[in-house]
């Protein structure tokens, strides 16, 4: 066939199978034997008289995927992954939003509890048509696997919580700053008149830990990720 160039179809194929990740060293090194051994495979097709386009066909349908061979992928029974990640989403937001219903004296507080309960009222939506969607699946449909690459979501995990305690700490010192910062500089005494300024106080403090939700989340993923995980023969 005119114009066909079977080596540039090959390593177009091939950077369409990684299209999804990211060009690590393991990745490179994968792409690398991937595209020889397809060049390999076409070599020894045409050798017996197949020509290069037919050569070349044949040998992208013998991998149409990579990946159950990237470092760190594992396949996870998706519909049920997703169903209780979003469960435990609603869970939370719940949770928190009950815990910060007495600080609604506070005007934060009326703005966040405001937000959790928003947060609650979609993740039932969600999670509702989730439920109720997977009972008029079909089994095959609930069976359905995807790759989830637990290394990444570790990392994730690890990130979100780095950042979480960061975001705390920074908060917490600018509060400290706003309400005490210039009785510290004068070197005034802090003083605190009566329980209302207490909860007050309180409030502010502890308003940014509802983010906690976030994290909480991540960690969760990956948990999940090893309970749905799916063997050869494993159903749910």
């Amino acid at each position: 066939m005119e114009g066909f160039n079977k080596q540039e179809e090959l390593n177009h194929y091939v950077d369409h199978l990684f299209r999804k990740y990211k060009p690590t060293q393991q990745i490179r090194e994968l792409k690398a034997e991937i595209l020889s051994n397809l060049e390999a495979k076409v070599a020894d097709l045409t050798a017996s008289g197949m020509n290069d386009h037919e050569a070349v066909q044949q040998a992208k349908n013998s991998i149409r995927s990579v990946d159950h061979l990237v470092d760190g992928n594992i396949r996870v029974f998706i519909h049920p992954f997703r169903l209780e990640l979003v469960q435990m989403g609603l869970l939370f937001s719940l949770i928190a939003w009950i815990l910060t219903i007495p600080f609604r004296i506070f005007g934060l507080g009326v703005l966040l509890n405001t937000i959790l309960m928003a947060l609650c009222i979609v993740g039932s939506i969600v999670y509702f048509a989730m439920y109720f969607s997977s009972k008029r699946k079909k089994e095959e449909a609930l069976q359905a696997k995807k790759y989830v690459n637990y290394r990444l979501v570790a990392k994730l995990k690890r990130a979100s919580w780095s950042i979480w305690s960061l975001f705390i700490i920074v908060v917490t010192l600018t509060t400290t700053a706003v309400q005490f910062g210039s009785h510290i500089w004068f070197a005034r005494p802090v003083t605190i008149e009566g329980p209302y300024q207490w909860a007050v106080l309180a409030i502010k403090y502890a308003l940014p830990f509802a983010s906690v939700i976030v994290p909480l989340l991540f960690h969760v993923a990956e948990k999940l990720a090893f309970k749905y995980e799916a063997g050869e023969r494993d159903e749910i």
